[in-house]
């Protein structure tokens, strides 16, 4: 069993990297604010990055760009997000004072800013994409269903 796009995932959605984020967002929550905040986000993450393993070859397909063409464009994606997390830097957002202040003002923090883009971000989309056609299930070969008929 190969576990290198699992690894990957892991090291790209980086949740070590986000508790910080998640402290600083949930200021003045009660435990129970804070439980189901880390549950609509978990929820969130799995279903942005099930979206793109599915349907996101179709979506290249659909706007006629070739997966080397998006392969080429992800690594530079990884390669930034790899220089920025060596520079300890939050790889793909960073928050602004007024945007802390707006989700302070919001019931709920867990899709934006915590599942998108702290989480799953550019970089980790298009890696679930890139790792989608590598896999060959029923679910990702692209016209599964063209081919069903």
């Amino acid at each position: 069993m190969d576990f290198k796009p699992l690894i990957t995932l892991l090291a790209l959605v980086n949740p070590i990297a986000i508790v910080p984020f998640f402290i600083h967002y949930t200021q003045g929550f009660s435990s129970a604010q804070r439980q189901r905040t880390i549950l609509v986000a978990s929820c969130s993450v799995f279903a942005v990055i099930a979206v793109c393993a599915i349907i996101g070859l179709e979506v290249l397909d659909f706007f006629n760009i070739s997966l080397a063409s998006f392969q080429v464009g992800g690594g530079m994606l990884l390669l930034t997000s790899a220089l920025a997390m060596l520079n300890a830097q939050p790889a793909e957002a960073k928050a602004t004072p007024s945007e802390v202040d707006n989700a302070h003002s919001k019931t709920s923090i867990a899709v934006v800013p915590l599942t998108i883009p702290l989480l799953t971000g550019p970089a980790t989309m298009s890696t679930v994409v890139i790792y989608a056609d590598q896999a060959k299930t029923f679910f990702s070969t692209p016209r599964w269903w063209a081919t069903a008929w």
